[in-house]
């Protein structure tokens, strides 16, 4: 079953104005080290002639050099004991990789994305393990970075409209849908502030992660974020359902006649082509 938490965290990740501002929070004064204008994606690499699934690899130009640094993002929505071992073995793939396309290696710095759907704290385990002494062995452990989206505001902390308002839905998707109306407000705030090209394309993909990744109906979900009305009139729902006016008067007669006949709800049903709220809803029921 496709992660669609993933799917659209790629979607707002791979677009270059949201990553160079990510990296600019993420690295803080150390960005300004870095060619963050000229950022690229690496979006294929073949390791022993097998595809490497890792999330994003992004490629960035170190100032004032010919050298260039290379962050391999991981999404994680919720906890993934073994992520530091996955990076690990993604890291020398693409080390040899680059040996292969360059002649020559570059530093490759994981990045962990945690979403932040259950109470995991990566950051705490990666300290814990840093902190094991060994009498033995010593020297540089693997160092990684971590970006955990619940101990951070978008709202407070980025300026790119598009990156601010993806946070944001990514961090309150499982929310009680109360607090989530709540959130999608907000989110509505930032989208009516954006150009509409941008506005409409980031919208549609907002949504669609939303049907697929809510546990609510798609019906109430339409109705409560994207303004549909609730409630409609009897006629209006018959009208919305194919069914002429006086049709549907005289489907409401029948089905009242065969309820004084004492015939079962579902034959009734059957006969008339209506549904069991509209009966209810006019007093047959």
């Amino acid at each position: 079953m496709p992660d669609y938490h993933d799917i659209f965290w790629k979607i707002l990740f791979l677009r270059i104005d949201c990553a160079i501002e990510f990296f600019r929070f993420l690295l803080k004064e150390k960005s300004e080290l870095l060619e963050l204008k000229d950022i690229g994606i690496i979006q294929d690499i073949y390791y022993r002639k097998k595809k490497l699934l890792y999330d994003i690899l992004y490629e960035i130009p170190i100032q004032n050099s010919d050298e260039k640094l290379y962050f391999l993002l991981e999404h994680k929505s919720r906890r993934f004991s073994d992520f530091q071992i996955q990076m690990i073995k993604y890291k020398h793939a693409i080390h040899k990789w680059q040996k292969k396309e360059f002649g020559k290696m570059s530093s490759i710095i994981p990045v962990l994305f945690y979403q932040g759907l259950d109470n995991w704290d990566p950051l705490s385990e990666l300290d814990e393990i840093k902190n094991l002494t060994n009498p033995i062995l010593t020297g540089d452990r693997e160092e990684f970075l971590v970006f955990d989206l619940q101990k951070i505001d978008p709202v407070r902390e980025f300026e790119n409209l598009e990156l601010k308002a993806g946070l944001l839905l990514l961090k309150i998707i499982r929310f009680p849908w109360e607090e989530f109306i709540e959130g999608w407000g907000k989110i509505k705030e930032i989208l009516n502030s954006m150009e509409e090209s941008k506005r409409i394309d980031l919208e549609e993909e907002m949504l669609d992660y939303i049907f697929r990744s809510r546990l609510e109906s798609r019906e109430l979900i339409e109705e409560t974020i994207m303004g549909k009305q609730k409630t409609l009139t009897l006629y209006e729902r018959a009208l919305e359902e194919g069914v002429e006016k006086g049709e549907f008067k005289n489907k409401l007669e029948t089905a009242r006649k065969m309820k004084d006949m004492e015939l079962s709800i579902e034959v009734i049903l059957k006969a008339v082509g209506l549904s069991e709220d509209q009966l209810r809803e006019n007093g047959i029921l």
